[in-house]
């Protein structure tokens, strides 16, 4: 499970999957940013893939360690059983979140990943342990920053 959730969350390969699916989306000028103490954070784009849930939100660039993992905290608590992805732009999300979808068979793969804008505005991500622990890690990878309760 861990592997799976690793390979998904970092876009690799993926299987096909018949989940139904929901996304969200939000302009890049009207997308609140999530401050570190994150109150009720908006869910840019939201989705489950073989029952495993994906909620994406922005939150501010520059955030020191701490903030950062005060942030993820905060949407995991929001969001408790979602895996999370963290990002601090979000203009080329709507084209990320439909190229994973699509490689994971929900829908048509027509574009690339946005990779430029991925390596450099993921910020971080929330994966789901096959042990049950959530953990940030670092940018869309799998070095472990803190394990969130």
């Amino acid at each position: 499970m861990q592997r799976a959730a690793l390979a998904l969350l970092s876009v690799f390969v993926l299987q096909a999957c018949d989940s139904e699916s929901k996304t969200k989306s939000t302009s890049a000028a009207a997308t609140p940013t999530v401050a570190p103490s994150a109150a009720k954070a908006a869910v840019l784009a939201a989705y489950t893939i073989k029952g495993i849930e994906f909620a994406y939100f922005r939150i501010p660039a520059g955030l020191s360690r701490e903030q950062l993992i005060s942030a993820a905290q905060a949407l995991h608590e929001q969001q408790p059983k979602a895996q999370l992805v963290l990002v601090d732009d979000d203009t080329k999300l709507k084209e990320y979140v439909t190229y994973v979808k699509a490689i994971s068979g929900q829908g048509e793969l027509n574009e690339p990943m946005p990779q430029e804008w991925a390596d450099k505005h993921i910020v971080a991500n929330v994966q789901l342990y096959m042990s049950g622990k959530f953990m940030l890690c670092e940018s869309n990878g799998s070095k472990e920053i803190a394990e969130l309760k």
